[in-house]
């Protein structure tokens, strides 16, 4: 906000200057399982694009909120990334065995599911006045959150006290508010 003539690139370095956080933290701690570091590093990097090609066509191509669009496209792809990740993370730490935490993640999700079926989903399936491209976009946001939650509710059950899984919880639950500020 000091610096609005800068914000597309400083905005884009930002987002980017993440994964390359994660990036650097499995080169400097070496994890024996890489993978779902790898893929929450590309969901941040996809999510980055999306803030970039979203700042792009609003700043220089003047295009007043685009949607659908290509960001779009980005920011979808984020959402099972980041679960796969976080999927893959729970798998390592549990061995996929835990019932009671799957049961405990579930009751969460499905509370949550239904405020978000009542509040966001179902009005965009009333609205007459969306094509079917801004309905199916703006349904798939509450869908990927929801999905979201699932992983990060689960992983947050099975990890304890586990520093990665509370910062992890902290960027998801953080994109989650945003997610809800913005569909109100």
């Amino acid at each position: 906000y000091a610096f609005p003539a800068w914000h597309l690139v400083l905005w884009s370095a930002l987002a980017l200057s993440s994964a390359a956080a994660i990036v650097i933290g499995l080169l400097i701690h070496r994890p024996t399982y890489p993978l779902p570091w790898w893929l929450l590093a590309l969901a941040v990097t996809v999510f980055a694009a999306g803030d970039t090609t979203y700042n792009v066509l609003t700043t220089i191509l003047g295009q007043e909120r685009p949607f659908p669009s290509i960001a779009d496209v980005f920011y979808l792809a984020m959402y099972p990334l980041a679960a796969a990740g976080l999927v893959l993370l729970i798998r390592r730490r549990t061995g996929g065995r835990d019932r009671g935490s799957l049961l405990d993640a579930l009751s969460v999700t499905t509370a949550m599911a239904l405020l978000s079926w009542i509040f966001f989903i179902d009005p965009y399936v009333q609205d007459a006045g969306l094509t079917w491209q801004e309905r199916a976009t703006s349904i798939t946001y509450p869908l990927g959150d929801i999905l979201l939650m699932a992983t990060l509710a689960r992983l947050l059950i099975t990890s304890g006290s586990n520093r990665a899984a509370a910062l992890l919880g902290a960027g998801v639950a953080g994109l989650l508010a945003s997610d809800v500020v913005y569909g109100l």
